[in-house]
């Protein structure tokens, strides 16, 4: 079938939507299908990715999201509709003011659409009832997670299902067990109050009292990155390193040195799309307690989670991993097995089956 997946975000700006909706089309192909990803782009893009133009930058969820603004982005969209011509649009964060919701409005064939944000959206307080036959419009609904599904059922009521993100659990395959000596602390992700890297740093005085041989690698790039770096202890500095952007070698290098992965998320995350990639690569993983990672790792059995916002109990728990290897390589030969739950091929067949569902029942939603 002819498939158009369609970002409200800048596709030149990395991103845990783009990324999905980039591995959702590498898997879709692979399958035999056309598939056209339709987003704004501030720079070049790839083949199979049509650029509607331009974004500015507006700060929301605790980071800032790059959305398509202005009177010419609707044309752009129908042209890029015409153009692609598929048998279904799937919409991805379709009530984000920008691409998404554009060609939710244009689509005159079976829409789906996924939700991916956790949380309380003033966006879709407000646009409740203007929203509500867009809502109706969609066949098929996702959420990512229990909490991403909680988000938009809130407010718009029930008759979402929910179909996790992937993870590419082959990519991280020939990533061998922890040394059983190693004391290297990851964190990866952006720089950026929700990510929580800053309760990291306030933790890092706790860890080396507690594992003095500790070494941390704070590896991403952000608005948050000069104060971090300058909120480290001097006697600390030599201990840890910030290695600013990373590309996806880099990722696999970095969790291949890795013995244990700190991502202390204060918030924000509907689902974790690095603590599944650290899981997939076996790493045992301290991660905070918030819903969209409990989604994703089971306390005490996939990974360690912790009150998100603590510092000293962030520090316990990576402390007590670096102090006991075998604990550690038992949770993440735990991890690695659970990440098999969210393997690409296992989600991407749960869409295209959503995809059959839309097509056999056209603009009339699944289960209404």
């Amino acid at each position: 079938m002819k498939v158009a997946l369609v970002s409200p975000y800048s596709w030149t700006t990395p991103g845990g939507v783009n990324t999905h909706i980039a591995s959702l089309a590498a898997q879709l192909r692979a399958r035999g299908h056309e598939v056209r990803i339709l987003a704004p782009a501030d720079g070049p893009v790839d083949a199979g990715v049509i650029p509607l133009g331009g974004t500015i930058g507006i700060p929301f969820n605790g980071a800032v999201a790059r959305l398509a603004f202005g009177p010419r982005v609707p044309g752009r969209v129908r042209v890029a509709l015409r153009r692609a011509r598929p048998d279904v649009v799937h919409v991805h964060e379709p009530f984000t003011p920008s691409t998404s919701l554009l060609a939710s409005i244009s689509a005159r064939v079976p829409v789906v659409a996924t939700f991916h944000a956790s949380v309380k959206s003033r966006v879709y307080r407000i646009g409740r009832i203007p929203l509500r036959p867009l809502w109706k419009k969609f066949s098929v609904r996702i959420a990512v997670s229990q909490a991403a599904r909680q988000t938009v059922e809130g407010i718009f009521g029930p008759g979402a299902r929910i179909i996790p993100n992937g993870v590419d659990v082959v990519h991280y395959s020939d990533i061998g067990p922890a040394a059983s000596t190693g004391k290297e602390v990851l964190y990866f992700g952006r720089l950026e109050p929700r990510k929580g890297p800053q309760v990291l740093v306030d933790a890092l005085p706790t860890l080396f009292r507690a594992i003095p041989g500790a070494h941390v690698v704070i590896a991403g790039d952000g608005p948050l990155r000069e104060k971090l770096e300058a909120s480290v202890p001097e006697s600390l500095r030599k201990n840890i390193i910030f290695t600013g952007h990373f590309d996806e070698a880099d990722r696999l290098a970095l969790l291949s040195a890795s013995t244990v992965v700190a991502l202390p998320a204060i918030g924000g995350e509907s689902f974790g799309i690095t603590l599944a990639e650290a899981m997939a690569a076996g790493r045992a993983v301290v991660a905070s307690a918030i819903p969209g990672y409990a989604a994703v790792a089971r306390d005490g059995l996939d990974a360690l989670l912790v009150p998100p916002g603590d510092p000293d109990a962030l520090a316990a728990a990576v402390a007590g991993l670096l102090g006991d290897p075998a604990r550690a390589a038992a949770l993440g030969q735990a991890a690695r097995q659970r990440a098999h739950d969210f393997d690409w091929p296992v989600v991407a067949t749960q869409i295209e089956e959503a995809y059959t569902e839309a097509l056999s029942t056209g603009s009339q939603p699944v289960g209404d």
